[in-house]
């Protein structure tokens, strides 16, 4: 899931206008770090201000502990945007220190209390949880929208942020969903089905609950972007706004998890062209005369797998972000510098073949090639293509 004094201030309370968009400096960096900023020095807090776009826990946007890293971070870059991650439907247990959370991230303990009312339960009247700790809360309210729930949401966020003096400059959501989502791992403890109408017929076989589910994500979406106005951010993650065109519409951008596969096991090439699918003109809103994607994959090889997120980036016109192993960001370790791009991007040979998709820039090519079973061949910043123009 995720200060400030005015003087790290964003956006404000109500819609503000969009800055000048500054001079573009490639590769596009994103800072994604799940964790307290209090052990970051000086030399972490210069390589984050290097970056674009900061993704935290909102809590810790909050946070007073964070003001001074903050303001640190906007002296350095002052174009920086900082983005709050909060889950879209479902809220923490508490910690049993909870003097610890009012003293500390206060916000935890609000949102907390603000939707403790909200809870949704099981037909067996069992706390229906996400995951470990996670609650899922319930969209549907006699029979309808809960909208409620949506206010209280958006109002608590407008309350911090005049608090803070409008620390943040947008939201992610983690993660918008087509059906609610329980873990495997946690499925046996949870007794009972889903019903969130409490009309008797479970979610899997209630086609208008589905719908109002789903439409609860839709209004929320449209709640925060009617009460910050356009230019403050939304990234959304998830399955639906990579595919849905009314979802995609009200957000600024894409977090793309675990890409290119995604959790859903995509293979490479279908990563790829789906994101310079997304990238088109109009799927997406701008916000601050842009959009706002990013590329992230936590699992695996880092090495491999931040070198495919930043060339995936080049190619697509986003950003990448690098991590090495986990949620905490550690630095930059990649050395590319391609320059401006000089074309579009284009695509070459047959899916039943070798596809590659390639861009160039000033100070060389970036290429992509895939075998036919979608799996990467190739993929490199190729510096000596300048030389050959």
């Amino acid at each position: 899931m995720v200060a400030a004094a005015a003087g790290c201030g964003g956006s404000s309370t109500g819609p503000s206008p969009a800055p000048p968009v500054p001079a573009l400096v490639y590769p596009e960096k994103a800072v994604v770090h799940w964790q307290s900023l209090e052990s970051w020095d000086a030399a972490t807090i210069g390589e984050a201000a290097k970056s674009d776009l900061m993704i935290l826990p909102i809590e810790r946007c909050f946070s007073k502990e964070s003001q001074g890293i903050l303001g640190q971070i906007r002296r350095l870059n002052p174009g920086i945007q900082i983005i709050g991650y909060r889950s879209v439907l479902s809220v923490l247990t508490l910690y049993p220190d909870t003097s610890y959370l009012r003293t500390t991230l206060p916000y935890v303990l609000d949102y907390y209390n603000a939707v403790r009312d909200d809870w949704a339960w099981t037909t067996a009247h069992d706390t229906l949880m996400m995951w470990k700790d996670l609650i899922l809360l319930n969209p549907i309210k006699n029979g309808a929208l809960n909208r409620d729930l949506i206010d209280k949401m958006v109002g608590l966020l407008d309350e911090y942020q005049a608090k803070s003096g409008g620390v943040m400059d947008g939201i992610m959501h983690d993660y918008f969903m087509d059906d609610p989502y329980i873990n495997p791992y946690i499925r046996g403890s949870v007794i009972g089905d889903i019903d969130f109408d409490g009309d008797g017929v479970v979610y899997a076989d209630d086609s208008e609950e589905q719908d109002l589910f789903y439409r609860w994500q839709l209004e929320y979406a449209k709640a925060i972007r009617e009460h910050f106005g356009p230019n403050f951010i939304q990234i959304g993650n998830g399955a639906p706004p990579q595919v849905d065109a009314e979802l995609a519409h009200l957000m600024n951008g894409i977090f793309y998890e675990l890409y290119p596969n995604n959790p859903w096991g995509m293979t490479d090439r279908a990563g790829l062209l789906r994101l310079l699918d997304n990238q088109r003109s109009g799927y997406l809103s701008k916000a601050k005369g842009r959009t706002w994607s990013l590329c992230t994959n936590e699992k695996g090889n880092a090495n491999y797998n931040n070198i495919f997120c930043l060339l995936s980036s080049l190619l697509a016109g986003c950003m990448y972000t690098e991590m090495q192993g986990s949620y905490v960001f550690s630095g930059w370790t990649l050395d590319v510098e391609p320059g401006a791009p000089l074309g579009p991007t284009t695509i070459e040979g047959k899916m039943d073949s070798v596809l590659t998709v390639r861009r160039p820039f000033k100070n060389g090519e970036v290429r992509i090639s895939f075998y036919d079973t979608g799996r990467r061949q190739l993929w490199l910043f190729d510096a000596a293509a300048s030389r050959s123009r």
